[in-house]
Parts: C-alpha cells; sequence; structure tokens
C-alpha cells in the first residue's frame, strides 16, 4: 500500500467519522448531557462492571477460537494471542484505518515461524464465522418482527453483487490450482491465505461453532445490561439482539476510531424504529464502554509488547502491501 493510499483512505475515514459525529449530535437538540451518563452509571454501575467483565471474558474465549484454527506443530500460547487481540482491537480504536487485523497477523508472525499471510487466512476465518453468527441472529430478528416491520424486501438488483463475490473465490481457486502462471510470490501468498482459511481441524470444529456461539451471545448479554442501567427503556431481549444486528452490521464499514458515529447513527435507526425515546445517552454508553475496555487493555499489551510500534506496523504496510 503506498503513502499515498494510506493518505487518502485516512482523509476518507476522518471525513465520514467526522459528518456521522456532527449529524448525530445535531439530531439530539441539545439533550445531551454528560453528567446524565454519570448519574445512571453511578446507580446502575453492577451492570456496567458485569459488561464490561464479560467483553473481556469474550476477547479471552476470541483467542481460545483463534487458536484452533491454526494447523501447525507450533502450539500457540492463549497469552500471545489474547494480548494481539487487544491490540488489533487498540489500533482499530484510535487510528483512522482498520489495520487492526494486520496488526495481530504481524505480531502473531513475529513470535512463530509462520508467515503474516497464513495468519491472516486465519483471520479471514474468524471473520467468516462472526458473519454466520451474525446472519442467525439476523433471521432471529426477522422471525420476530416479521419483513413488513423491518421493511426488509429481497431485490434482483442485488443478485450481481453476489454473482461477483462468488467470481472472486471461483477465480482465485482456479488461479490456485490451475497452471496459469502467475508470479512465485502471489501464488506462495494465496497459498499462505487459503491454508489459514481451511487450516481447521475437524476434530475441533465443535470447540470453535461453541465458542463462536458464546461470544455472540455475550455481546448480546452486554447489550441488555448497558440497557438495564437506564431504567425508563425496558428493552426486551429481542430488542437488544435487533441493535446488535443492526451496530454490528453497520460496523462493517471500513472506518477507524472504532466505529465513532457511523455506530451511533446505526444504533438511532433501531432505536427510532422501537419507538424509544430519549436515547441518546445509552447511545453513547454503549459505544463508550467497549471503547474504553478496548483500548485501555490494548494499549497496556502495545505498550508491553516494547519492540512493538507503529513506525513498523506501517513500514510493514508499506512494504507487503
Amino acid at each position: 500500500m503506498s503513502k499515498n493510499k494510506l493518505l487518502f483512505n485516512s482523509l476518507v475515514s476522518f471525513i465520514i467519522v467526522f459528518l456521522c459525529v456532527f449529524i448525530f449530535f445535531y439530531k439530539s437538540n441539545d439533550n445531551f448531557l454528560f453528567s446524565n451518563i454519570l448519574f445512571h452509571v453511578y446507580n446502575g454501575w453492577i451492570y456496567l462492571i458485569s459488561a464490561s467483565i464479560l467483553l473481556v471474558l469474550s476477547v479471552y474465549i476470541r483467542s481460545f477460537r483463534w487458536k484452533y484454527l491454526f494447523q501447525t506443530t507450533q502450539p500457540q500460547g492463549i497469552k500471545d494471542l489474547f494480548s494481539a487481540q487487544l491490540i488489533g482491537y487498540f489500533i482499530n480504536n484510535i487510528t483512522p484505518l482498520r489495520v487492526g487485523d494486520f496488526a495481530k497477523s504481524y505480531l502473531i508472525a513475529k513470535k512463530t515461524d509462520m508467515k503474516t499471510s497464513y495468519i491472516l487466512g486465519s483471520i479471514i476465518m474468524e471473520r467468516v464465522l462472526d458473519t454466520l453468527m451474525l446472519f442467525i441472529f439476523m433471521l432471529v430478528v426477522i422471525w420476530n418482527y416479521g419483513l413488513d416491520y423491518l421493511n426488509i424486501s429481497f431485490s434482483f438488483s442485488s443478485i450481481p453483487l453476489y454473482v461477483f463475490i462468488s467470481l472472486i473465490f471461483i477465480t482465485a481457486f482456479l488461479i490456485y490450482y490451475s497452471n496459469i502462471f502467475i508470479p512465485v510470490k502471489i501464488k506462495n501468498i494465496l497459498s499462505e491465505l487459503w491454508n489459514g482459511f481451511t487450516s481447521i481441524h475437524s476434530s475441533n470444529k465443535s470447540l470453535v461453532i461453541f465458542s463462536s456461539i458464546l461470544i455472540w451471545l455475550i455481546y448480546w448479554i452486554n447489550v441488555f445490561l448497558i440497557q438495564s442501567i437506564f431504567p425508563f427503556f425496558e428493552l426486551t431481549l429481542i430488542d437488544c439482539l435487533f441493535i446488535l444486528v443492526a451496530s454490528s452490521f453497520i460496523q462493517m464499514i471500513p472506518t477507524g476510531f472504532g466505529g465513532l458515529g457511523i455506530f451511533h447513527l446505526g444504533v438511532e435507526s433501531v432505536l427510532f424504529k422501537l419507538g424509544v425515546e430519549n436515547y441518546y445517552h445509552f447511545i453513547i454508553l454503549l459505544w463508550l464502554y467497549s471503547y474504553f475496555v478496548y483500548t485501555t487493555l490494548g494499549s497496556y499489551y502495545f505498550i508491553k509488547e516494547g519492540e512493538f510500534t507503529f513506525k513498523n506496523l506501517y513500514n510493514d504496510l508499506i512494504k507487503n502491501h
């Protein structure tokens, strides 16, 4: 990735974040007071502490699941994977580019004999598992609210997108297994990515599936816990699942700073749909608690790593991308 491209992507991310934050607070009509958040936290601190502990637990479970996505004789320590996960969150939260996944792979590659591209393949598998869980939760939401209520309809105009995505995978498969001439370096990278993506052992599939379910159940419970801090909300578990699904999908937009702005607008649209009022403090706390936990712990492990710096990551991005 060239310096100009990094600069351009960062600028676009800054603009998106700024616009989303501006729109969110402009629509609040000065109904937001930070003192109100502190008041509710003071009265419902047990919910906030519980959600924070569960969030850290979910990172540990992610590290456990990641361990079983590697097919290597070299054992992976949960401690290293745990710190890499948090450092990835930390970098995503404080930079305009979401390069946390690359930072994770960079860290683990430096501590093992595995290539960065292979580790990135395992991270892609992580994303696939998370997306599958998200789609399952989405089906639950649709089942409970109905397509008419959610204004969801199938459009044939979306078919070309699905065809295009399918062609990407088919082309990559044909290139990898055919005799088509491509540079050796590119073919090696494709090979490592594919190996990392498909390296899960059949004997570990049950553990990986169970871990994925547990991770997303924690996310679901945490939304419910945070809304419990605001006694006038009284959202149901299904309402909280609706919020989780919508916010997770909108955070797939590749902006940095922990999804600042786009997360807030996404959750706001759900709460407006549910007919909830005075939701600005809840939205801010729902974003802020996870941002604080990830950034605080991530910064600790980032400093603890010592030799790992933003300069090293930047140089590696320029050199390999």
